[in-house]
């Protein structure tokens, strides 16, 4: 099975009534013991628009709130509004009796959607600094054997030379909290699920700058679907520019190959024992 049909197939629901479906989540799609936060948000984003009428997702916002195991976990979906251009509705994903994180999404069509087109957003300068032959494979098995999380090794994803961090001996002072990657799943274009996965797909930008700070979990993601990829390869850049208490933002747009843009997202994230390993 390629990547893509993989990926799919990782999000196979099963209907236990109108408004309510369950699924074990794949170890495949996991950071250690926990299912990836974009994995998770391509669950809900499914089980969402699997039972509103319009076909994708355009905004969505999701609330991590207890860790999740590899057991089944119940999607509880609440409608919140239906009219003929757009529909919304919540996801509660639920997993021994407790509330492990809320999807709140409006779905439209983009078929149907026209207007003023303008203000495009192109490739940053970044793209065209370093051949796509010059980026790097995302392994961090140089740090530690293993160590690379089981969901990157379910993608092809290629890192610009200088956001490369685990190939460095020390962090660099002149390093950007920055990652810019190539990404694909071998086997089809990207479809909206997949825009929600990659949303989350690369390492907190801070360890480019100083380097590897242990797990740094995401609190909220919210994720913009503003196309559909014309192309299997997709172009993001993850950037964050402020630390406050611990806590970061970190922003993303991803394009097409086409230079389209085709999803921005928004994560505030924390860095666990910050004081203790950042101060120095």
């Amino acid at each position: 099975m390629n990547q893509y049909n993989q990926f799919q197939d990782a999000l196979t629901l099963k209907a236990l009534g109108e408004l309510k479906f369950s699924l074990v989540p794949n170890s495949n799609y996991f950071v250690g013991n926990t299912p990836h936060g974009g994995y998770l948000m391509a669950i809900m984003h499914k089980a969402l628009v699997s039972a509103l009428p319009h076909s994708c997702a355009i905004s969505s916002s999701v609330q991590y709130l207890n860790r999740i195991e590899q057991k089944e976990i119940l999607l509880d979906i609440e409608i919140l509004k239906i009219s003929k251009g757009s529909s919304s509705g919540i996801v509660k994903l639920i997993q021994d009796g407790k509330i492990c994180a809320v999807f709140t999404g409006t779905c439209s069509d983009f078929e149907h959607m026209n207007g003023f087109d303008g203000l495009a957003t192109p490739l940053p300068d970044i793209f065209h600094s370093s051949h796509q032959d010059n980026y790097v494979e995302l392994n961090f098995d140089k740090i530690s054997k293993g160590f690379t999380p089981s969901f990157i090794k379910q993608l092809e994803c290629s890192v610009h030379p200088d956001h490369a961090w685990w190939n460095r001996d020390v962090s660099s002072e002149s390093a950007a909290a920055r990652c810019s990657a190539f990404l694909r799943l071998e086997g089809g274009i990207p479809d909206q699920f997949c825009l929600s996965f990659y949303s989350d797909i690369l390492p907190p930008v801070v360890s480019n700058k100083y380097g590897p700070l242990g797990w740094i979990p995401t609190i909220t993601l919210t994720t913009h679907i503003r196309q559909m990829p014309t192309t299997d390869t997709l172009f993001a850049d993850f950037k964050a520019a402020d630390i406050n208490k611990g806590y970061f933002e970190q922003d993303c747009n991803i394009w097409d190959l086409n230079a389209n843009l085709v999803a921005s997202s928004r994560q505030l994230t924390k860095i666990l024992k910050s004081v203790e390993k950042l101060a120095n």
